[in-house]
């Protein structure tokens, strides 16, 4: 299994994607495997935790985050953050621990750790004598 697998980026059918409430932006990515995991790191700027919904439905991993206007009764005298929703939806490979998807955010990043799955795992042989 590679990492190529989940960078998969698909295209859901109607009915399921998220609420859009204007501009839709597709995060910025990296992916990196190691022997346990696959872990994606999303950059998501302004977003709070409250406002991000991770799903795992079958073979899809789908990312919603919402991130609101930080300007609030002022006025705005340039712009060039654009506020909107991020989504982004991966294929899962067919060996990974999907009960064991975590995620966290923290500085504008959100960590997803998908586990493999034991099978897909490296194994050491030891060789008796």
């Amino acid at each position: 299994m590679t990492s190529t697998e989940l960078q998969k980026v698909t295209t859901n059918r109607a009915g399921e994607q998220p609420e859009n409430r204007g501009a839709r932006f597709s995060p910025r990515i990296d992916v990196v495997e190691n022997q346990n995991d696959l872990i994606v790191y999303v950059d998501l700027p302004g977003v709070k935790q409250e406002d991000v919904s991770l799903t795992c439905k079958g073979e899809q991993l789908m990312l919603h985050a919402r991130c609101d206007s930080r300007v609030h009764g002022t006025k705005l005298l340039h712009a060039e953050y654009r506020i909107g929703d991020y989504y982004r939806a991966f294929t899962l490979p067919e060996q990974v621990d999907r009960d064991g998807i975590e995620a966290s955010l923290q500085d504008g990043v959100l960590t997803i750790r998908v586990p493999k799955a034991e099978i897909a795992r490296p194994k050491r042989i030891i060789v008796k004598s």
